[in-house]
């Protein structure tokens, strides 16, 4: 344990002891403290009063409305054409099985005769071996000759028989005259000359029809012999179709019918169409069609309506302008078949119909209104409004968790001006090969 330092005595008789306090101040003393503390517990007793006689009241704010971030465009009064989409079918407009005509062995077939190549009106496919067919050419032409000269001599013969029968006078029977004159040797010589000349013609033709030609512009579809192969009369050559047009076959609902011009059905001239395939050419890309009749049956089992349109130059084997893009039998393509025009009406998004019959409008004070329609047309990308959007108003495209007539919208930074002017859509901004 530390032990404190001694003072000298010294040190002690320089300090100087601390008077002692008198019981008078130290009453005082304690009763300041006591007086201090009783006016703190009675100030606090007073708050505590006064804080639960009045206690706090909380001031209710009126909630404020927030508004609704909406997607919206604007509405144009305009003119469209009804557009009648579905998907339909390539088939060839033309069709047929080629046949050798004389029989014998394919001698020579064409480089292009092989599925898939084309060929012009007029040449040459498949040559059958004439060798034949140039002897029986002569042998024709030989007895052509000799009937000929077998007429000439008969000829020589009805003068001889012309004088005897003058000779004879009134001697001769009546019913000898023709043999006497040789009518019957005569008409035998002419009938032997006709019969030369018959058999002379048919073997130019069978000798012509050893070359097998396209008997319009064709495209080989299937080829069924080869070279060295022996052919009969009727024997399936090829496949050919018509490189000239296609069909599309396509299904239409029976009452959209209305909205389309189909020749000898309710219109002189058939309505333009688009044949749409993106597998093979690519998004936006489309070959233009028209249609060209209706088929005298519905579809089975579906009970639509089947339409043929016409697709001139198919395989684009003329000059075109940038890649071809050509049509594949067979193949399932979309269609858009561009219908009757429609005046005064207002192209809204499908989506944007709401159950069917309404629309959400933004007001120029920025509120939500739900607002009936009527429907001129519709398919399952776009409405055509006739009645219930005016010009220029802001249609809203975008869903909204609670809509409410009368709530309050904002648009984002990009919201369109209202259209003051009648502008025209245009249909279909996809290109054409």
């Amino acid at each position: 344990m530390a032990t404190l330092p001694k003072t000298s005595p010294e040190e002690e008789a320089l300090v100087e002891p601390e008077p002692a306090r008198s019981p008078v101040w130290l009453g005082i003393g304690v009763i300041v403290r006591t007086l201090l503390v009783l006016a703190i517990l009675a100030a606090s007793g007073y708050a505590s009063y006064r804080w639960l006689a009045n206690p706090p009241v909380a001031q209710r704010r009126p909630p404020q409305k927030e508004a609704t971030l909406a997607e919206v465009v604007p509405a144009h009064v305009q003119a469209a054409n009804v557009i009648v989409r579905n998907m339909g079918t390539v088939v060839p407009a033309r069709e047929v099985s080629l046949a050798a005509r004389v029989s014998g062995q394919l001698a020579e077939i064409a480089p292009a005769f092989v599925p898939g190549g084309h060929f012009v009106q007029g040449e040459t496919m498949v040559r059958i071996d004439s060798a034949d067919y140039k002897l029986a050419v002569e042998q024709q032409q030989a007895n052509l000759v000799k009937a000929e000269s077998d007429l000439k001599l008969e000829m020589g013969q009805q003068s001889v028989a012309q004088l005897e029968y003058k000779l004879l006078g009134e001697n001769a029977p009546e019913e000898d005259e023709a043999l006497l004159l040789r009518q019957p040797q005569l008409e035998s010589m002419k009938a032997a000359v006709a019969i030369a000349q018959a058999g002379l013609n048919q073997a130019r033709l069978d000798l012509e029809r050893t070359v097998i030609a396209a008997p319009f512009n064709a495209v080989i579809q299937e080829r069924k012999v080869d070279l060295g192969a022996y052919v009969n009369p009727g024997t399936p050559l090829a496949t050919l179709v018509d490189s000239d047009e296609y069909w599309v076959e396509v299904t239409v609902p029976v009452d959209e019918l209305r909205w389309l011009q189909i020749p000898g059905f309710n219109g002189g001239s058939g309505s333009q169409a688009r044949i749409y395939h993106e597998p093979a050419w690519g998004p936006g890309v489309y070959r233009e069609g028209q249609v060209l009749r209706i088929l005298t049956d519905l579809e089975e089992g579906s009970r639509m309506a089947r339409l043929l349109l016409a697709v001139k130059d198919p395989l684009q084997l003329g000059e075109t302008e940038g890649p071809p893009h050509p049509l594949i039998l067979g193949a399932a393509v979309r269609i858009e078949i561009i219908g009757k025009e429609l005046s005064d009406i207002v192209t809204v998004p499908a989506s944007a119909v709401r159950e069917g019959e309404y629309v959400w409008i933004m007001t120029p004070e920025k509120t939500l209104e739900i607002r009936p329609v009527e429907a001129a047309w519709r398919d399952v990308e776009v409405v055509y409004v006739s009645k219930g959007v005016q010009n220029g108003e802001l249609l809203v495209v975008s869903d909204l968790a609670t809509p409410v007539s009368g709530m309050p919208l904002r648009a984002g930074s990009n919201e369109p001006a209202p259209a003051g002017e009648k502008t025209a859509r245009s249909e279909g901004e996809e290109r054409q090969p």
